[in-house]
């Protein structure tokens, strides 16, 4: 007798024949033919060297020998069996649809490089990321993970993400071309084309705010062009348009990369910045991948994270 143990097909049309008492209801069961179960009866009969059923007319009894194997082997198909079943119906479930907003400048310029990390980190998970900048909007309310920016909420269980940091960015080029190198002065920006967002929202800067905050005077100017989005307004400052306010999370990477130069003064203001929060807390689902982002902060390349630091001085 070969030590090699017999086929699976052989062992599931024995057990199969025994349990159902024929050939044919195995073969109904398997969904094969009747022929196709008895070769495989007698090749597990060869292959251990005794018989296992009487044949007694058209009719299979199992011998003493077979019912002895019979008692042995079914347990062991019975759990085979079953534990295919478990996992096939695990892959006919529906992957888990995570919905992650933030608004529209943290996202296309945070989440979205990161997108293809996130999944790989979770490729059971479908995510859709959903651009939001108003901070009462019910989709930000309802989605699953939300990255809201603005002052800490009190009695809330949001957590950190950046911390605020708001000074002026340009191009090398715009720089060199005006003489701009370390801090903006009072003096420097009436020559200056100031890059502005079309919101009016009081948790952001914009550029009379931030020149308040940082102690220089803004004169007044008239016709300023506003752009949509943070997104479009940072593209202008790199096709050497003006200067624009940058968020350090947002342009860290611009920062180490030469793409834009930071000038100084830095604003920040106590207890703001992008602030995590998910739906179901304890969620076997969210809570790992809201760590995740977290700690995609953390992992910042050094380059950036020490440009984003030092380039205002």
């Amino acid at each position: 007798m070969s030590h090699q143990p017999p086929s699976m097909k052989s062992l599931i049309a024995f057990e199969a024949t025994a349990r159902l008492g024929s050939m044919t209801a195995a073969a109904d069961a398997e969904r094969t033919s009747q022929p196709t179960i008895s070769q495989r009866i007698r090749a597990l009969e060869e292959r251990v060297g005794l018989p296992l059923f009487d044949r007694q007319g058209g009719r299979l009894v199992l011998n003493a020998q077979g019912e002895r194997f019979y008692r042995e082997v079914a347990p062991g198909l019975k759990s085979v069996r079953e534990a295919c079943e478990r996992v096939m119906q695990e892959g006919r479930r529906p992957s888990p649809s995570v919905v992650i907003a933030a608004g529209s400048g943290f996202t296309h310029l945070w989440l979205l490089p990161r997108l293809p990390a996130l999944k790989q980190a979770f490729p059971e998970v479908t995510f859709q990321l959903m651009p939001i900048d108003r901070a009462d909007d019910p989709e930000l309310q309802a989605a699953d993970i939300a990255i809201r920016f603005g002052p800490r909420t009190p009695h809330t269980e949001a957590r950190l993400v950046a911390s605020e940091a708001v000074f002026p960015v340009c191009s090398p080029a715009y720089a060199d071309q005006h003489g701009l190198t370390d801090t903006l002065t009072t003096e420097a920006l009436p020559g200056l084309s100031l890059l502005h967002q079309d919101i009016k929202d009081p948790r952001w800067l914009d550029w009379a705010q931030w020149c308040q905050t940082a102690g220089l005077s803004l004169a007044p100017r008239d016709g300023v062009f506003a752009y949509y989005n943070y997104a479009l307004l940072l593209n202008a400052a790199l096709a050497h348009q003006g200067v624009a306010l940058g968020w350090s999370i947002l342009v860290e990477e611009h920062l180490a990369s030469g793409q834009l130069v930071g000038l100084g003064p830095r604003v920040t203001r106590r207890d703001y910045g992008y602030w995590l929060s998910v739906k179901h807390h304890r969620s076997a689902v969210l809570e790992p991948i809201g760590d995740w982002l977290l700690e995609a902060v953390h992992r910042r390349r050094p380059d950036a994270q020490a440009t984003a630091q030092h380039a205002t001085g």
